[in-house]
């Protein structure tokens, strides 16, 4: 199932929305979340890096979607930090664009080893979503916060990301009734 709501959700700030989405596949059926492709770009939609810059926002949406359940997919120069849009209706560059050696050394240096990692990341058979409550008990609907483990329940993950420039501190609680 290819996930565009993770793309105009997350760039959006839907932060809630996505997250409720998240929470009632889990109420629903865990295992959907496993057939979901996530991806920040594709042919009809401009670049990843025009969408999410090259910076810290792009960077947690890519650790997002490298350790989210189901199967990350980058797009054409994405990991190049290419911002010419062309695909479908364009058949090749006419921008001449140079590789980005420090978005690609950062890709290798952080996001590839979660790659790597895939087995860890990619069930939902041990996947825990967690609300950060703050003060108060409100949730922090930017958070993003998680934990997995790989199906033969070795190893443990716990990502946190805040999907915003707000600054927000609290607790960790369990979000959904699995796992």
């Amino acid at each position: 199932v290819y996930n565009r709501a993770y793309m105009h959700m997350l760039r959006d700030e839907d932060n809630q929305g996505y997250r409720e989405m998240m929470k009632e596949t889990l109420r629903l059926n865990p295992g959907i979340l496993e057939r979901f492709v996530n991806f920040m770009n594709n042919p009809d939609e401009d670049t990843a890096v025009a969408q999410f810059g090259k910076g810290d926002k792009y960077f947690g949406v890519t650790t997002l979607m490298a350790t989210l359940p189901g199967l990350p997919m980058f797009g054409h120069g994405q990991l190049e930090g290419y911002a010419e849009k062309y695909g479908m209706e364009f058949t090749r560059a006419t921008q001449g664009e140079e590789v980005d050696e420090g978005l690609l050394a950062y890709h290798r240096q952080v996001i590839f080893p979660l790659l790597h990692g895939r087995s860890l990341y990619g069930s939902t058979q041990h996947f825990a979503l967690f609300d950060l409550l703050m003060e108060g008990g409100q949730v922090a609907e930017s958070v993003f916060a998680y934990s997995n483990r790989g199906k033969s329940g070795q190893g443990r993950t716990l990502v946190v990301y805040n999907n915003s420039a707000a600054v927000v501190t609290g607790r960790l609680s369990h979000s959904t009734p699995i796992n």
